[in-house]
């Protein structure tokens, strides 16, 4: 009993985990590009992808300048960029993009001169520093959003579904509505059928002994005439009534189909209940995420 509260402790913690936020850490660091040892820092990156991390950065050193970036393995390298933030004339950057477990790791150097780079301390090296934590901060924020993205979705569509339940059971009530005032509409049909086939037999009857003691002739002809016609009326009440029961049962049926399946209903809209609260909670814990991230 024991090792399965620990199981569960441990699957706990790791969905915990995977939905928590995870820091940007910069580190000064050099990297060697060449044969040159180039001064500069790392950032971490957490759940992003590197193919994603590569182009990006390549678009983001490239904008505002004629140069382009060239992309060697996981190196990446601009000559000529414009990065007035940091110097006004033009500079080389070398980047260079790792993969570590959930982190990508992107590592920055700027180069003002030749052979002269960023020093630690430096505005120059804070504002490197300021712009690869923004560049982190904006790569995390757009995983983080996709991943509250999908989470909204998946509530929207238990929301749908707990919506279609609702319908459903409206439906099936009203067809027992529907069916219960059937059953009352042909129930009141065979009452008052009954009573006229009582009362036409009963008419019937008197009058085919007056018909038998009648001479032959057009009154006793049309006399029959009569007869026959009471008794299709009869026949056709009777018919009526085999009708209305026939409704009735179906009726009877509908409603103890449909009762039984509002009952199911009622438990799947109880469990769908179940399932929107969860969501939201996750809905909630990934906003919270993409909050913390954005506060970075």
């Amino acid at each position: 009993m024991k090792t399965i509260f620990y199981i569960f402790l441990l699957l706990m913690f790791g969905h915990a985990t995977a939905i928590a936020q995870k820091p940007i850490v910069l580190t000064d660091d050099e990297v060697k590009f060449g044969n040159t040892m180039c001064p500069g820092v790392w950032v971490d990156i957490p759940e992003v992808s590197i193919d994603v991390v590569k182009s990006n950065w390549k678009k983001a050193i490239e904008k505002g300048s004629k140069s382009k970036a060239l992309i060697t393995a996981n190196e990446i390298t601009i000559f000529g960029a414009i990065y007035k933030d940091i110097a006004e004339s033009p500079v080389n950057i070398f980047s260079s993009v790792t993969e570590k477990d959930s982190i990508i790791r992107l590592f920055a150097a700027v180069e003002l001169s030749r052979d002269e780079f960023t020093k630690v301390g430096s505005n120059e090296h804070d504002q490197l520093k300021s712009t690869l934590k923004q560049f982190a901060k904006d790569q995390y924020a757009k995983v983080a959003k996709d991943q509250l993205s999908a989470q909204e979705s998946i509530l929207k569509n238990l929301e749908k579904d707990l919506a279609s339940l609702r319908k459903e059971k409206e439906k099936l009530e009203k067809e027992i509505q529907n069916a219960n005032t059937s059953i009352s509409q042909e129930t009141y049909k065979i009452a008052t059928a009954e009573k006229e086939i009582s009362t036409t037999r009963s008419n019937l009857e008197s009058r085919t002994g007056e018909v038998n003691q009648m001479a032959d002739g057009k009154e006793k002809k049309a006399a029959q005439s009569e007869l026959k016609s009471m008794e299709k009326k009869v026949k056709d009440l009777e018919k009526a009534n085999v009708t209305s029961d026939s409704r009735i049962t179906k009726s009877k049926t509908v409603i103890t189909e449909n009762t039984a399946a509002i009952a199911i209903n009622v438990e799947n809209q109880e469990d769908m209940g179940v399932k929107i609260n969860k969501q939201k909670m996750q809905v909630a814990k990934y906003a919270d995420k993409l909050k913390t991230i954005e506060s970075y």
